[in-house]
């Protein structure tokens, strides 16, 4: 079928949205595992497709659906499977939200470890199936780092298990890193086994200004050498630091390096005096609860709704060099400098001309620095001159394979993930 034929999709909304202007033929929110694996078997048998859902915060993530199909509601799937604290692991079924997770964790004093934005509304198997991760990547790892077992429904509409409760199981496939970061496409992950840790007694935020990005650049290659042991490194662009900055009463506007520290309190006091001396400037320092809403905003600022954003990633060392060369006032950004994740939000009205000639430079720039581009929101119709997923990788065919001896028929949220367009 022609994804751009029109005429076969519903055209009223009343099963609800699947994305770029797309709506569902049906919905179903099944109440158990066991309806749902029957819902997959009779989409299937009628030739049609599933789009699994949780908080609807991504819809519009990729290339639009391939072809009319049903909405999978997993909001109802919602408890806690297993949570054996001591063991800093717990298990909960894929519709739970990422705040509610928290919130039970909260009871133990500890936390997930990797942060999620709109946390009210996202829900545990949605944050899997994106990958979404924030500023505290560099000192707690991606959600592929957490996940240690995952129970997910294939296209032949069976519960597959992978991975286990024990975080040194390493027997087997490993499914749960396979299904992280898929979009659904693979399957529909109904089951989590997180590793979890304790909250940190202390926190503190640097916030350091420069009036170039150069010698940012420099203070993070510093940390090679340094006993500071940051949980995030962070570069905004003026930008960027005037939307995070004013909020919280720090003077935004200019180049910022933000270093976040996490401990105990005799160690974050610690670190926080060390790079002083390292840097030899001065700074302004956020701590413990004061810290908190730079934190949220820091993991927010990529669930902003600017009609335009992107993600590059390349190697941390040209993460400056890759800033200077965005147009001022055209772009918001922000740098997990200490993994080479750039975030970008375009600033105004764009035409669709002006955002491929700009998307189209900052991938070059991203590719010739080992990396790539990708649009992580934009209109529906800019999608195919945009390239959503980049540049094509030698793993987009190995990907192909994998979908084909997972879902041979395209039944899971087709058209969506790379290489599919």
């Amino acid at each position: 079928m022609n994804v751009d034929d029109r005429s076969a999709w519903p055209d009223a909304p009343g099963a609800g949205p699947l994305g770029d202007g797309r709506y569902a033929a049906a919905v179903h929110r099944p109440t158990t595992v066991a309806e749902l694996c029957e819902v997959v078997k009779a989409e299937a048998a009628a030739g049609g497709a599933v789009y699994p859902q949780g908080g609807r915060t991504g819809l519009d993530f990729g290339l639009p659906p391939a072809r009319p199909g049903a909405a999978v509601d997993l909001t109802a799937l919602a408890d806690v499977v297993d949570y054996p604290h001591a063991d800093m692991t717990i298990t909960v079924r894929a519709g739970m939200t990422v705040a509610a997770l928290q919130a039970i964790l909260d009871e133990h004093n500890q936390r997930l470890l990797f942060e999620v934005p709109r946390a009210d509304r996202a829900t545990v198997g949605g944050a899997l199936a994106t990958g979404v991760c924030g500023p505290r990547r560099l000192g707690l790892g991606r959600p592929r780092d957490s996940i240690i077992g995952v129970s997910f429904v294939t296209a032949a509409g069976v519960e597959v298990k992978g991975g286990g409760r024990v975080v040194k199981n390493v027997a087997g496939y490993d499914f749960p890193k396979l299904l992280t970061g898929s979009l659904g496409s693979l399957g529909i992950i109904t089951q989590a086994t997180l590793k979890v840790r304790p909250r940190p007694a202390a926190s503190a935020l640097i916030w350091l200004t420069a009036d170039r990005p150069e010698p940012l650049d420099a203070r993070v290659a510093a940390f090679n050498t340094s006993s500071v042991r940051p949980t995030a490194i962070e570069i905004l662009d003026p930008s960027a630091s005037q939307a995070l900055g004013g909020p919280v009463g720090l003077k935004g506007g200019s180049w910022t390096l933000i270093v976040g520290v996490e401990d105990d309190a005799d160690s974050v006091a610690w670190q926080v005096d060390r790079f002083r001396r390292e840097a030899g400037v001065d700074f302004d320092v956020l701590r413990d609860e004061a810290s908190a809403p730079l934190w949220s905003a820091l993991a927010a600022f990529q669930a902003d709704d600017a009609p335009l954003a992107c993600t590059a990633s390349l190697r941390p060392s040209r993460i400056a060099a890759f800033l200077a060369g965005l147009r001022p006032g055209r772009w918001a950004s922000q740098a997990h400098a200490g993994n080479g994740v750039v975030r970008m939000r375009g600033l105004g009205e764009w035409t669709e001309g002006e955002a491929a000639e700009a998307v189209d430079a900052a991938r070059a720039a991203a590719v010739r620095d080992g990396g790539n581009l990708v649009v992580a929101r934009c209109p529906t119709a800019w999608k195919p001159r945009l390239r959503v997923w980049g540049e094509p990788r030698g793993d987009w065919a190995l990907g192909r394979k994998i979908k084909a001896a997972l879902d041979p028929n395209g039944l899971m949220n087709p058209g969506r993930f790379a290489g599919e367009g």
